[in-house]
């Protein structure tokens, strides 16, 4: 199989803000993340409705031998 390892921006937005982190949905049914709001890297306070964009790759199995 070809794999092109390089980063992709994935889009979505903001649906929910909370004291200590932020409920992210992706846009292309790619899911849902809900991450701190030390790693959200922004100048202002994020509100509900802001869009995002998080650089990803693919998802590599290692193999442990099991």
């Amino acid at each position: 199989m070809e794999i092109y390892p390089e980063a992709r921006p994935v889009k979505g937005r903001i649906i929910e803000v909370t004291e200590r982190d932020v409920k992210i949905e992706f846009y292309g049914r790619m899911g849902m993340l809900r991450i701190p709001l030390r790693m959200l890297i922004c100048d202002k306070r994020p509100e509900v409705g802001d869009e995002v964009e998080l650089m990803m790759s693919y998802v590599k199995l290692k193999n442990d031998g099991r």
